[in-house]
């Protein structure tokens, strides 16, 4: 391997870089970035790191705006010949919700790998190190140039698209929504659990700007049309709703939702279970085929956090609702 091909690093925070700190009741950012890079052995994977201090934020921290600027960066970096892919570590909290901005708009078939870490950087049991290493290490697979940006957590890589946090606390807190893990580690070795195929075709929405006015809300029984009301008044561009089930929400929401898709906001439907996703199949008022009906937009397995990164890119590039529809169709 020549010497001049290197993995960038960015460092954004999280729990991998945080510590105990004189004065503050539990972890806080501490910076430890040059401490964890320090620990790394770069003879265990003989490739060069650059590191990027890009920032040193709690994940509950980085919003939409930071997200999308830092997938611009990781973008610009990856066009340089030496640099063989992209590694961000990132507090776990919403690494999900920033994998599947990069996944999004970086254009690039290099590998960009997002990873954290469940224990911060000075307690027992600290997984940050063996993390680094491995994200290093799948960043020099024959990864599928189709892949998009991939999460390493637990020795398992996830797609982007399908990866959610599903434990607050465990190590292992990452699981796939029902397509599985993309590869393992095995020993000092990743392995690719499906080399030759992607788990859905990689369709881009990469535009020039973000429209972050984007409003998400959780359906609850007996809900009603005051909180769709209150984001329409605010000047809401767009809202994703997580529906029951399939996608179903209590009727007294329903003309809420059609006074916003009267006024041009697009309103898509996404569900809070884990796996399925949303279907059209209920027809009652409220039901998830009503809905479809009426003009609300199904975003299929695509879970509510990530429906509202893709709604903010969407709106980036167009406001016409077909066009919004198409995009999510892509799915």
């Amino acid at each position: 391997m020549p010497e001049n091909n290197e993995i960038v690093v960015f460092f954004t925070g999280g729990t991998i870089g945080m510590a105990p700190t004189e004065g503050v009741t539990g972890v806080a950012p501490g910076g430890n970035f040059e401490k964890l890079l320090n620990q790394f052995k770069p003879q265990d994977c003989a490739v060069g790191l650059r590191p990027v201090l890009w920032s040193d934020k709690p994940s509950p921290h980085m919003t939409p705006e930071d997200m999308f600027r830092l997938a611009r960066n990781v973008e610009t970096v990856l066009e340089e010949p030496s640099v063989l892919g992209a590694i961000i570590l990132h507090g776990t909290d919403t690494l999900a919700e920033t994998a599947y901005m990069c996944d999004l708009v970086i254009e690039s078939d290099k590998p960009v790998i997002l990873t954290g870490s469940m224990r911060y950087y000075s307690e027992s049991g600290y997984d940050g190190i063996r993390n680094l290493t491995n994200a290093v290490r799948a960043c020099l697979l024959p990864l599928p140039t189709s892949l998009g940006a991939c999460i390493m957590m637990t020795d398992r890589i996830f797609a982007a698209r399908e990866a959610v946090k599903v434990n607050s606390l465990n190590v292992d807190a990452f699981e796939s929504r029902e397509a599985g893990i993309i590869g393992y580690v095995a020993g000092d070795s990743v392995i690719l659990a499906r080399p030759r195929s992607t788990p859905t075709p990689r369709h881009k929405i990469s535009p020039k700007t973000l429209v972050t006015d984007v409003t998400l809300l959780a359906a609850y029984t007996g809900m009603d049309r005051s909180l769709i009301d209150h984001a329409k008044a605010t000047g809401t561009r767009g809202i994703v709703i997580e529906g029951f089930g399939a996608g179903n929400i209590p009727p007294e929401a329903v003309s809420g939702l059609e006074a916003c898709m009267d006024a041009g906001i697009p309103v898509v439907l996404s569900t809070r279970c884990i796996e399925g996703g949303v279907w059209p199949i209920y027809g009652y008022p409220g039901g998830g085929a009503d809905l479809k009906n009426k003009g609300v937009i199904m975003c299929g397995r695509l879970g509510g956090p990530k429906a509202r990164i893709r709604l903010m890119c969407a709106l980036g590039m167009t406001t016409d609702m077909e066009e919004i529809r198409a995009l999510f169709d892509e799915i």
